[in-house]
């Protein structure tokens, strides 16, 4: 009779096991030092250790709204979301180690459709931008933006008017600029980033006023281009990144930047 009883618990635990094996659950998004992320609709990895190998191949087969996880690793790709595509959320596992690197394109990342969120990665090695806003708005945060040939981020009017907002990003190493706002009508904002090592900081086109920054490290070899119009609680000072030519863009003991941001944690994404 006990055996009967045994065998009868142990059947519903065997189909638990079964379904779980056949459905499996969605990847948790783990970041540490970032806020809590929602859970990955794809998984990439270079090293074909899930569906995909490149985003872009993650992109053609995401909905509207999806999640996708970047595993660390250098993707060499371009990537470019359409009007009519998205939105989506790129997460990078983690900027030091997750790249996307556009080799030469035009830009390593295009945004066209509103609502993006891009998180967590190394953008660069793109022949103009490394982000590309012709039109939307977009959130942009804990990246790292380095190595490209004009601009970190470039927000523009050709697809009716870019915007972002723009939250411990590190852009740095940019020939021309860290960021550029053509756009005088919608507001872009910047808060707890470091902008360090570009000929300029910030260039935008009419008074300035639509691009907010706060809680920022601006340096760079135009000091004049350090200067918000609008914002507060900036620093221009040398961020003292650890050892920004060999690619190590963390902070040294001992950087104004450490603790600086707003809610007390470091500005910059690391």
């Amino acid at each position: 009779m006990n055996r009967t009883i045994d065998r009868l618990l142990l059947i519903p635990a065997l189909l638990l096991a079964v379904a779980s094996l056949r459905c499996p659950s969605k990847a948790t998004v783990v970041v540490t030092g970032r806020p809590a992320m929602p859970e990955a609709d794809l998984v990439v990895a270079e090293d074909g250790s899930t569906d995909y190998e490149t985003i872009g191949d993650a992109l053609d087969d995401a909905e509207a709204g999806n999640v996708i996880l970047i595993k660390p690793g250098v993707y060499k790709e371009d990537i470019e979301i359409d009007e009519d595509a998205g939105p989506f959320t790129l997460i990078g596992e983690d900027p030091a180690t997750t790249v996307l690197d556009a080799d030469g394109a035009y830009a390593a990342l295009t945004l066209k459709s509103s609502g993006n969120h891009i998180s967590g990665l190394t953008i660069k090695g793109g022949e103009s931008h490394g982000i590309y806003i012709p039109g939307g708005k977009q959130k942009i945060d804990y990246c790292l933006i380095i190595d490209n040939g004009d601009r970190g981020i470039y927000i523009s009017t050709m697809s009716g008017g870019g915007s972002a907002t723009i939250d411990h990003c590190t852009v740095a190493d940019n020939k021309i600029s860290a960021i550029y706002c053509a756009n005088k009508d919608d507001k872009t904002t910047v808060s707890n980033c470091i902008f360090a090592n570009n000929k300029r900081s910030l260039i935008y086109d009419g008074d300035g006023l639509n691009l907010v920054v706060k809680y920022t490290c601006l340096s760079s070899t135009d000091e004049d281009s350090d200067q918000a119009k609008s914002g507060s609680n900036n620093i221009n000072k040398d961020p003292k990144f650890k050892a920004h030519e060999d690619g190590n863009y963390k902070l040294k003991s001992g950087s104004p930047c450490v603790k600086a941001a707003k809610d007390g944690s470091n500005m910059g994404c690391f």
